[in-house]
């Protein structure tokens, strides 16, 4: 049970550091040799080339077969008044799927820790506890309830207030159509 334990933290930090790397530039010579990293320059004598390792290399254009440039992440805060309408109702879809995923995981969290305390009472219960006794499942269910709430609480909020921005910026989208008249308490007959 601890080497899957021990596994899965790995795995989560394995996908946790891969997901956050740049795209690199692929450098691909006539011999054969590849090479990842950043294109920096190029001239008519030299091309330079840094590897993902921080090796510099400097090669002729004659040796060059082609070069692929990653394209470049434009990183900008979306402000939901200058979107148009279809781009809002897409930011307000995303900042839903955001708040939902934060909603799981805090709701989650509860669920865990209370299914850590059940199997760590009813172990103690039974006598069958093992050399970490009863607490492995509490340990267990405290550290993954605690680090979902902990992702969870954040992801929620910051997904429930982008979805309001978006909702109320889509008010202003709202045209009352022709030929209609408006009842009570919104209520809206088209004719």
């Amino acid at each position: 049970m601890k080497n899957i334990l021990t596994g899965f933290i790995v795995l989560i930090f394995i996908s946790l550091h891969a997901n956050g790397q740049l795209p690199q530039d692929t450098l691909y010579l006539k011999n054969g040799y590849n090479a990842v990293g950043k294109f920096l320059w190029e001239s008519k004598e030299e091309c330079r080339f840094k590897t993902s390792e921080g090796i510099y290399f400097s090669f002729s254009p004659d040796e060059i077969e082609k070069i692929v440039i990653a394209p470049k992440m434009i990183m900008r805060k979306v402000n939901p008044d200058t979107l148009s309408y279809d781009l809002l109702n897409l930011y307000r879809h995303k900042a839903v799927k955001l708040r939902n995923a934060g909603m799981i995981l805090t709701i989650g969290s509860a669920g865990i820790f209370t299914l850590g305390v059940i199997v760590s009472y009813n172990m103690d219960k039974n006598g069958t506890g093992g050399e970490w006794g009863p607490a492995y499942p509490l340990i267990i269910g405290t550290l993954v309830g605690t680090g979902a709430f902990i992702v969870g609480v954040p992801l929620w909020t910051v997904g429930r207030s982008r979805m309001t921005k978006a909702e109320l910026t889509l008010q202003k989208f709202n045209v009352v159509p022709e030929n209609s008249m408006a009842l009570g308490l919104g209520i809206t007959i088209r004719f």
